[in-house]
């Protein structure tokens, strides 16, 4: 049996960036690639196998020396990064070559667009990974080219922009690296520089699907090449056709699963507000006293997820006052909470990873964005799906108790909260579909796997499919009535006054 071909998947050294690209590798791997996953860690160790032996993890380097802080300085985390991996990576693509293990193509994360070049060089097909949904990636294009005028504050009214299927937005919608791009020098430049080579990628992979952005990906396709290969959760939680595939397996965090669940199995289905913030975000103690308030005022059941370095924040004797209405804990199974019967709605800052999570297992959300592209999420939440609400900040960004009271209880109560729950259901049946064998992104994912396997080499599958295509019902009568149209016109053609008998007497009349 032949072999399936060897790809590189190499993605930005964060929890956000790791978790799609390693169950990209796994959707790789059950279609027959042999995906070689390279981490960018600060204390790399030998390689070693995840998901039954298909995928092979290779640590490299993020060039710090152990005691140096790589958060220190963020032109000089990226500058060390991609020192070791332009060092590093053409040495192990070469080891690969002697041991007969050729890759052909690097699948990189899109915050590392030089990574094309290294590809390139070595004769490597370049798939530039997107961790953000397409949107958010037009409004970055548009930004490099010159053709998007960013705003001077996010906290104006005006409209700024429209986009084809899509609400006109805001200020305070687009992501906050435009509107204060001030205070995001360094980082603006980093992700408005993901499309600076986008023409000359081979693929443009994205972790969304079809349906997410149906009009505006007509644009994108026109644009590039580009295939949706998401949503990226574990298949448990979508198709189950992978059935190993039952976690994320890359999480920098320790979970609490026990304490969680069996939280949760106490309290009656969508009873329970479910509050995360993923792993950056950082509310100020203010902002975080209102939001206890809030949350306790509300009147409903909340499982609150508080980071071990966040826990000081919160108000004295809270926990002892909420008594069984919360739990707080400093980490959770997040996609095992969501999927819980008890859990009705989800108080999300709207990372991408977290709001296709929500979305595809069908819980509504209430929309806390913060930075990065979260408030542009947030609009889709909203204003697109209408699977959730936005809270309404104050000017400076503040969100006060009663917002929180209000957006809670037009999620988990009334005519709204209906109609949202209807819209989380249809979009978790859609997510589902789309990695479902035949279904937008399983097709996309295929397609993948043909380029990178593209050598010439025909498998017996293949064969199978386009046999099965041609001697079917509906598009194999198509292709015979088309055959026997030509056939007729073939004919007619040669025949006694067809075309192509008038061009031999042509040709015959010129030695006359």
């Amino acid at each position: 049996m032949r072999e399936g071909s060897h790809v590189i998947v190499l993605p930005f050294p964060g929890q956000g960036h790791i978790t799609p690209l390693s169950q990209f590798s796994k959707r790789l791997a059950s279609k027959g690639l042999k995906p070689t996953l390279i981490l960018v860690s600060d204390k790399p160790t030998s390689p070693y196998k995840i998901d039954n032996d298909s995928i092979t993890v290779f640590p490299i380097s993020n060039g710090f020396q152990e005691g140096e802080d790589p958060l220190q300085d963020l032109d000089d985390y990226m500058d060390r990064v991609e020192t070791s991996i332009k060092k590093r990576l053409p040495e192990l693509i070469k080891d690969m070559k002697l041991s007969g293990n050729t890759p052909k193509a690097l699948v990189y994360d899109s915050t590392m667009p030089w990574l094309l070049d290294v590809a390139h060089d070595h004769g490597l097909r370049g798939a530039a990974f997107f961790t953000q949904p397409w949107l958010v990636s037009v409004i970055y294009y548009h930004v490099f080219k010159g053709t998007f005028s960013v705003p001077s504050t996010k906290y104006g009214h005006s409209t700024l922009a429209s986009f084809p299927s899509f609400p006109m937005l805001n200020a305070n919608d687009l992501p906050s690296f435009l509107c204060e791009s001030s205070s995001y020098p360094n980082i603006l430049r980093i992700v408005v520089d993901q499309l600076s080579n986008i023409e000359r990628v081979d693929i443009v992979l994205c972790n969304t699907f079809d349906k997410f952005e149906e009009k505006l990906l007509k644009w994108v396709k026109s644009m590039w090449p580009v295939l949706n290969i998401g949503p990226t959760l574990p298949s448990m939680y979508l198709d189950k056709r992978l059935s190993e595939d039952k976690n994320y397996g890359f999480s920098l965090f320790t979970a609490k699963s026990t304490e969680c669940i069996e939280w949760l199995n106490s309290k009656q289905p969508s009873s329970v507000v479910y509050v995360s913030f993923g792993s950056l975000v950082i509310l100020n103690e203010d902002q975080m006293m209102e939001l206890a308030t809030g949350l306790k005022q509300s009147g409903c059941f909340f499982l609150w997820v508080v980071r071990e370095t966040e826990t000081d924040k919160i108000p004295k004797h809270y926990v002892e006052e909420i008594g069984e209405k919360g739990l707080i804990v400093s980490w959770s199974p997040q996609l095992e909470v969501l999927a819980h019967e008890s859990v009705g709605s989800f108080l999300t800052h709207c990372g991408w990873n977290s709001t296709l999570e929500g979305l595809s297992l069908g819980v509504p959300m209430i929309g806390m964005p913060h930075w990065t592209d979260q408030p542009t999420n947030a609009k889709f939440v909203e204003d697109v799906w209408k699977v959730g609400v936005r809270v309404k900040a104050e000017a400076d960004g503040f969100v006060r108790k009663e917002e929180i009271v209000r957006c809670v209880g037009e999620v988990m109560e009334g005519e709204k909260g209906k109609e949202i729950r209807k819209n989380a259901e249809k979009w978790k049946v859609l997510a589902r579909e789309a990695v479902s064998e035949g279904g937008s992104s399983d097709k996309s994912i295929n397609e993948f796997v043909s380029m990178a396997e593209a050598d010439g080499f025909v498998r017996r599958d293949e064969i199978v499919r386009c046999v099965g295509e041609v001697m079917g019902e509906e598009k194999g009568k198509e292709m015979r009535r088309n055959a026997e149209k030509w056939k007729v016109l073939a004919l007619e053609a040669v025949s006694e006054g067809g075309s192509s008998d008038k061009s031999i007497d042509e040709f015959v009349s010129m030695f006359y």
